[in-house]
C-alpha cells in the first residue's frame, strides 16, 4: 500500500478591493506583499502564550486602477483557528478593512 501524506493548512483568507492604486494605500515597493508573525499580548506587551500564534502573509495586486489585497493567515491547530473565529476575527477585520477607501479619500 503507497504511503500517502496529508498537509492540513488551517488559514483564514480575506480578500478586499479597494478603490485607490496599490502605492497609494500601502506604499510598498516590489515584491508586492509582506509576511510576519502575530500573536496576543498583555497591557505591557509581553505575550499571551495561552493565546493562539499566526503566520500572515499579506499581497496586493494591481487590478484595473484599484487595488487587491489578499490577507491569510495560517495557525497550528485548529483550536487556534477556531479560538479567533469565535473571537470575531473575520468581522473585526473585515470591518477595518472596509474603511481603508474612506481614509484614504482624505
Amino acid at each position: 500500500m503507497p504511503h500517502r501524506y496529508f498537509r492540513v493548512v488551517l488559514t483564514v483568507t480575506i480578500t478586499a478591493e479597494f478603490a485607490a492604486p496599490r502605492a497609494r494605500i500601502w506604499q510598498i515597493d516590489e515584491p508586492t506583499g509582506f509576511t510576519f508573525t502575530d500573536g496576543f499580548a498583555d497591557a505591557d506587551f509581553t505575550p499571551v502564550e495561552s493565546m493562539p500564534v499566526s503566520t500572515n502573509e499579506f499581497s496586493f495586486e494591481d487590478r484595473d486602477g484599484s487595488t487587491v489585497a489578499t490577507y491569510v493567515s495560517t495557525y497550528a491547530t485548529a483550536e487556534g483557528l477556531q479560538h479567533v473565529l469565535d473571537m470575531g476575527v473575520v468581522e473585526g477585520s473585515s470591518q477595518a478593512i472596509g474603511q481603508i477607501d474612506d481614509l484614504i479619500k482624505g
